[in-house]
Parts: structure tokens; sequence; C-alpha cells
């Protein structure tokens, strides 16, 4: 009985000496937040061809032989013309049955057979780019892809394309910061990202007669973005 007085006493001192709330946080210097793109133009040094041998038949082992004779002539083709710094490999391969869906109230049938190859050619030399189209379509590429250009310097123009994202964030923090009659005291925080470079394509099918393939070599866009906080004051 003599426990109660005491344990209410205890309750009574921890009441007393609680903690007291926490301060409220000061606020921090005030900033600006922009978001800006930047790019480069570069004429590209580089493209890759995707070519395609296709057959059909009635019979799979004709069609893989004739694929396979086909696709030979035409490596042999391209080997010939090209550069030490160029290369061609397979990309795929593929044998499926071509199925007929005309009537629908029978069974589908196998009608036949269609095998594809398909190569990938990484061209360096881009003044003979046209002699390479031509080289392929006459020695039985069937289907051309591309070319999709590239850049060996890709990784130093996606940083430029970013330092001069940068610059126009900044260049527009400035003219913010100005209108609201403050000036840029620093950068409190950067961050970006590389937009992809995603190269572009044509196709082009064989033909039994055409010209001599003129190729034009443009430039291409290599894009960044940027958000970055500056700190403004008076």
């Amino acid at each position: 009985m003599r426990l109660f007085p005491h344990l209410f006493l205890l309750l009574l001192v921890a009441g007393l000496i609680a903690p007291a709330p926490a301060a409220a946080a000061e606020p921090g210097p005030p900033t600006i937040s922009v978001s800006a793109d930047g790019k480069v133009m570069a004429k590209p040094d580089m493209a890759t061809l995707h070519l395609e041998v296709e057959t059909q038949g009635f019979q799979s082992p004709a069609v893989a032989a004739e694929n396979a004779r086909i696709s030979e002539g035409l490596l042999q083709a391209m080997k010939k013309i090209l550069k030490p710094e160029e290369k061609i490999q397979t990309l795929s391969y593929r044998l499926v049955p071509l199925r007929s869906y005309k009537d629908k109230s029978k069974t589908e049938t196998i009608t036949g057979y269609q095998a594809i190859h398909r190569f990938k050619m990484e061209v360096r030399d881009l003044e003979h780019l046209g002699t390479v189209f031509d080289t392929a379509l006459k020695n039985g590429a069937s289907k051309v892809d591309g070319p999709f250009w590239g850049h060996s310097r890709l990784e130093e123009l996606q940083r430029q394309a970013a330092v001069a994202a940068l610059a126009k964030a900044q260049r527009l923090a400035a003219d913010l910061a100005q209108a609201s009659g403050l000036k840029i005291k620093g950068l409190q925080q950067v961050s970006t990202g590389l937009q992809p470079f995603y190269p572009r394509g044509v196709e082009t099918f064989a033909a039994k007669a055409a010209p001599p393939t003129p190729v034009e070599v443009g430039e291409e866009e290599i894009r960044a973005n940027v958000n970055a906080v500056f700190l403004v004051g008076p």
C-alpha cells in the first residue's frame, strides 16, 4: 500500500522533465530551379547497314540450302570491298513454315518454307557507302535497312551538349532572378540526362536495274538535358 504515493511522485516528476518540442528548422537560402536542353550538331563518321537474304520454297532443306548459297556469295562480295576497320557479321537467322489462312473452315496447312539470314555491316568510309549498297543488292541481298548513322565521338559530343544545356540554364536563371530583383549567387545542385541517340535509317529493296545509289551524309543532333538549382540573393 505504501508504493502508490511513491509511484504518483515518480509520474509527477517525469511529467515535469518531459523534453520540450524541437525548434522549427530555419528556412534555407532562396533558390531558383530551372531545366534546359542543349544540343550540338555533328556529321556522322560511321554507318550501320542491315542486309537480308530471303528465300522461299516448298521443302525446308532446299530453302535452307539456297539461302546458304546466296548468303555465302553475298558475304564474299562484301568482304572484297570492306576496309580494314569495317566488318560484317550474322545478326540473325530463321527458317519458318509458311501457313495458309485463306479458308478458316479448314485446318491451316503448310504451303512452304521461308529462310531469312540477316547480316549487320559497319561502314567507316562513308564515301563508298553507295558502292556498298549497290554491291549488296547485286549479290543477293533481298532487303537493305540503313544507313543508321553513328558517331565514334558520341560520348564527347554528349558532354558538349550537356555543357551547352547548363549554360542555357544559367542564362534562364539569371533572367528570372533579375525579374525578381535578385542576382545569381552560385550553383547549388545540377543533374543531367543525356538523351539517347537513335540512329536513323531508310529501307531499300532489291531491284533488277537501278542507277548508282547516291548517298548524302548530313549532320545529326546530339542532345542533353540539365536540371539546375541556383542560389539567389540581393
